[in-house]
């Protein structure tokens, strides 16, 4: 009759390696601004992630009135000066209209990062006006170790 943990021995002598995820990089608060006819687009400031394999990002979005839609949007940079969007998989379409965030929207997404030096997040509003804007907070934070990856 085997006893509970009899498979103990047999797990200690195979090497069992498991890859560990480091999450000591602090949560940013990227952006917390709103959308408004004046201001139609926001840039974060930039975060270095040279070391980081991915990151995670959570999205809030709440829209007053009945602005047309919000995208948000990923860009990686080599130097710091040039960058470029980031539009794979479902990074090429977060887009929201009005009557998906008018009772206020939390979702996280993850963006992987390796090979990049920087990114950065940019918000960007059409249809705002008078009365009709959109509330955005970004938040990130990068790890570093292997994950794995799962696509809808």
């Amino acid at each position: 009759m085997a006893r509970p943990n009899d498979h103990l021995p047999d797990l200690i002598e195979v090497d069992r390696s498991v890859g560990l995820v480091s999450t000591a990089d602090k949560w940013e608060l990227a952006i917390n601004d709103e959308l408004t006819a004046a201001r139609v687009q926001i840039t974060s400031s930039r975060y270095a992630i040279t070391s980081a394999t991915g990151g995670w990002v959570c999205i809030f979005i709440d829209s007053t009135g009945a602005p047309t839609n919000v995208r948000i949007l990923a860009q990686f940079s080599h130097d710091g000066l040039a960058w470029w969007d980031f539009e794979e998989g479902l990074w090429a379409s977060l887009y929201w209209e009005d009557t998906d965030t008018a009772a206020g929207i939390y979702k996280t997404y993850l963006l992987p990062c390796g090979g990049h030096d920087w990114v950065r997040f940019r918000a960007i509003g059409t249809g705002t006006a008078a009365g009709a804007t959109f509330a955005v907070r970004v938040w990130f934070r990068a790890f570093r170790g292997a994950y794995g990856v799962a696509h809808a």
